[in-house]
């Protein structure tokens, strides 16, 4: 029930609207001949420390880095894709030829029947040992169109109730939970019951606990906050929680989440939406795996703002993680078919470090088909 963003607007929300464009820190081979060596690698581009991720924009059409600010990049065709930590973000600014992926499964041996990582396999691998994979896709790897995946504009918070196709009824998911990150508190929480009436609700309870500053798990005493949607939605836009205090706040407090409240002259009920705080950022736990997360390890736990894209790499990820002492990642050297209104292009990730081991620097390997 409310799918209502495109995608142009969810590029707003996935690069954000702030900061500078990011630049790389080499240049090298950074403006190819017009006919390049085969498998050539270009790179290390440059997206920034762990502490300050910045995005690197890169051309397929001219090999290229495009040098664009975050908020122009939200509107421009130019760039295919975008680097930025270890995710990988598809164009989808023009709507009509949005940049779209599909991944050739080579190199699947890098997995073994359980689909679980064979560790020699990544930890071995070099972008000369695998650049006879890159060489063997041809045009006759080009799939149909609709193989071809992009990226999706999705809500941090959605999944907080289940919906009943057949009864067109609404319950509570008291089974998924949401941690979020605001106002340096973490907060695990779900929503345990809630009524509907028509198109929106006027009952709920939201159930959650803190996780205190300096502390490693989250407060074994929950605390269920109950809001009558009726009476706040009539005397506001939206209900607005915050976790520090249990309780409804105003719009100008600094509220954690907020209910969006129905517009209707016959109904006072809020709309069967969650909205995250500008400023805060969350996952969802529908496993309920996580009993705390220390402040400090946010950075490595893909904490995602209000809207964000879901991202065609995530369903065929280029690296694995962690895979021996430290937080490293390790390429498979899958090639991808990157395609974008000009053509179809090959894709290979070789590197997330420069030379000197940092983190956030890409190589990789792309050519036209």
């Amino acid at each position: 029930m409310n799918r209502k963003l495109n995608l142009i607007t969810g590029m707003f929300v996935a690069l954000g609207l702030t900061a500078c464009g990011s630049s790389s820190d080499s240049t090298e081979n950074t403006t190819p001949d017009p006919t390049p060596e085969v498998g050539v690698i270009y790179g290390p581009f440059s997206t920034g420390t762990v502490q300050e991720r910045t995005f690197a924009y890169f051309d397929v059409d001219t090999l290229s880095l495009v040098e664009l600010t975050e908020e122009q990049a939200a509107t421009d065709t130019t760039w295919d894709i975008a680097f930025k930590g270890s995710s990988v973000y598809l164009n989808t600014n023009d709507s009509e030829h949005p940049v779209s992926l599909y991944f050739t499964n080579n190199n699947s041996d890098f997995y073994d029947e359980n689909g679980d990582p064979v560790v020699d396999k990544f930890i071995n691998a070099t972008a000369e040992d695998n650049l006879a994979d890159f060489i063997a896709v041809t045009n006759d790897n080009i799939p149909t169109d609709d193989a071809f995946k992009t990226d999706v504009v999705e809500s941090i918070l959605d999944g907080f109730y289940n919906y009943d196709s057949e009864t067109h009824q609404i319950t509570a998911a008291d089974d998924h939970y949401f941690i979020a990150y605001s106002d340096t508190t973490v907060t695990k929480f779900r929503v345990t019951e809630l009524t509907q009436v028509g198109y929106g609700m006027t009952n709920l309870t939201i159930s959650y606990a803190n996780q205190l500053t300096g502390a490693t798990e989250f407060d074994t005493q929950t605390t269920e906050l109950v809001i009558d949607a009726t009476l706040e939605c009539s005397n506001d836009d939206a209900i607005y929680i915050d976790f520090d205090v249990n309780a409804i706040v105003t719009n100008g407090d600094a509220w954690d989440i907020k209910i969006p409240c129905l517009a209707s002259e016959t109904d006072t009920a809020a709309d069967f939406t969650l909205t995250l705080a500008d400023d805060a950022t969350a996952i969802q736990d529908f496993t309920n795996s996580y009993n705390g997360i220390p402040e400090s390890n946010i950075p490595y736990y893909s904490f995602q703002p209000n809207e964000y894209s879901v991202v065609a790499f995530k369903e065929n990820p280029w690296y694995q993680y962690n895979l021996e002492d430290g937080h490293k990642l390790w390429s498979q050297y899958g090639v991808y078919l990157l395609k974008n209104v000009n053509g179809v292009f090959k894709l290979q990730l070789t590197s997330y470090y420069d030379t000197d081991g940092n983190s956030g620097n890409y190589s990789l390997r792309v050519e036209a088909l």
